[in-house]
């Protein structure tokens, strides 16, 4: 309780200082040029009372301003933070969007490059999502997209990093992965997705996934990485889908 009542006992003190002396000197000087006639007592009791009528309101009052210059710009960053958030986020998927993805991964570049650890990336590609959205509808294909999307989140570990990278495709980032193990991680995602059931308006769907991976190599342009990692999709699917490769 004191703690709480400590510093609103201290600003009132001094906002009762500050107005009882300045009210002192203004008397004092209005005392010298004549324009009034008290005793020291007089001028003392003036300014004592002045101090104890006037600080509460004051106090209460800048209190009051900078309560609300507070929150205003509370309110300010959080709408800035918000908007930079929607800025790198996939609306439908709720997952990070092309942008932000690829900030995440030039953020595991120089870390990797910095401290020599590995790093691998990996591109899904949900199967035969064009026949999804002719078949079923885009509705049901958002619905495929979303669930797919849950389903990566979960399997992924805390320091990876996943989004949409393009229409039905997802970029996962893994740091601290060598090749070996991101192929363990990517057979573990397409045995999820297979082995899961797809429902939307009483229809079951099957749904796979093809999965190209690659390991990041020490300086190399994110140029040389996507067009690995690419063609290692392109070689899962040309293999007959459903097939993990990594290169």
């Amino acid at each position: 309780m004191y703690g709480k009542l400590a510093p609103l006992v201290r600003t009132l003190i001094a906002v009762g200082v500050t107005v009882f002396v300045a009210e002192i000197l203004i008397m004092l000087v209005m005392v010298q040029l004549g324009y009034v006639a008290r005793t020291s007592s007089v001028v003392l009791w003036d300014a004592l009372v002045l101090a104890m009528v006037t600080a509460p309101p004051v106090y209460f009052l800048i209190r009051y301003s900078l309560r609300r210059e507070h929150e205003m710009r509370l309110r300010a960053e959080k709408k800035a933070e918000e908007a930079g958030h929607l800025a790198i986020t996939d609306s439908l998927t709720q997952v990070l969007n092309r942008r932000g993805i690829k900030i995440a991964l030039l953020q595991a570049i120089a870390q990797s490059e910095r401290y020599h650890h590995a790093l691998s990336v990996a591109l899904v590609d949900i199967d035969r999502f064009k026949d999804v959205n002719d078949t079923y509808g885009h509705q049901t294909g958002d619905l495929v997209l979303k669930r797919v999307a849950r389903l990566l989140t979960e399997t992924l570990r805390a320091p990876d990093s996943m989004g949409r990278y393009g229409g039905e495709e997802f970029l996962l980032v893994l740091p601290e992965t060598d090749l070996e193990a991101t192929n363990v991680i990517a057979e573990r995602i397409r045995r999820r997705v297979r082995e899961t059931d797809f429902e939307a308006g009483g229809a079951h769907i099957n749904v796979t996934v093809s999965i190209g991976a690659t390991q990041f190599q020490n300086g190399e342009a994110l140029t040389g990485l996507f067009g690995r990692v690419d063609r290692a999709l392109y070689e899962a699917k040309q293999s007959g889908r459903n097939l993990v490769v990594a290169r």
